[in-house]
């Protein structure tokens, strides 16, 4: 039987691993820190890694400036896995932008979205309690001089924690798509909408 830290020790893998792919599938794009060597100008893409945060960077002049996190932790006997972004555009409306995750959030925790025998029963609300509510699992953290930033944590439920871990591919998918993907594509709208 695996043991809570060896769990602990799975998730950071999964979510590290995601940080990495995305960082590889978007880097011909931007100039990455090996490129500014070369070129002698800042990067405009990083990635960093600290235990149980992982993080991706995307900085343009005058154009981007955001960095997107996702780690997991154990807290009160649960892991949780928490996504967030980093903002320091002057003007952001961060309570258009919160509505908006909490419509995301509460339209989709009834999907079903999965095919497979072992998952077709499960919604996302089964595998990862999300709360669409500020203070619960939606925080801002309102830095002076610093990007403020925006986290959501995901609890996952742990009866279905080993079943989760025995399948890392769907794992990992659900983590992109339910935790990373939706906080990405509603920063970035509400980002341009500024």
């Amino acid at each position: 039987m695996v043991n809570q830290e060896e769990k602990l020790q799975q998730f950071e893998r999964i979510t590290h691993q995601i940080i990495d792919d995305w960082y590889e599938r978007v880097k011909q794009n931007y100039v990455t820190d090996q490129d500014s060597r070369d070129l002698g100008i800042e990067p405009e893409l990083k990635r960093f890694h600290e235990s149980g945060n992982h993080r991706i960077k995307f900085s343009r002049q005058q154009e981007l400036d955001v960095t997107y996190g996702l780690g997991v932790k154990r807290e009160n006997e649960r892991f949780l896995v928490e996504s967030s972004v980093n903002n320091k555009s002057e003007g952001f409306d961060y309570g258009a932008f919160v509505n908006r995750l909490k419509s995301h959030y509460w339209r989709s925790r009834n999907e079903k979205p999965w095919t497979e025998p072992d998952f077709d029963h499960f919604t996302y609300q089964d595998l990862l309690s999300f709360k669409p509510l500020m203070g619960q699992s939606v925080s801002l953290d309102m830095r002076k001089d610093k990007a403020d930033i925006i986290r959501l944590s995901f609890a996952v439920n742990p009866f279905h924690e080993d079943l989760l871990l025995s399948r890392k591919d769907f794992l990992r998918d659900l983590i992109e798509e339910y935790c990373l993907a939706p906080l990405r594509r509603i920063y970035a709208e509400s980002y341009r909408e500024r």
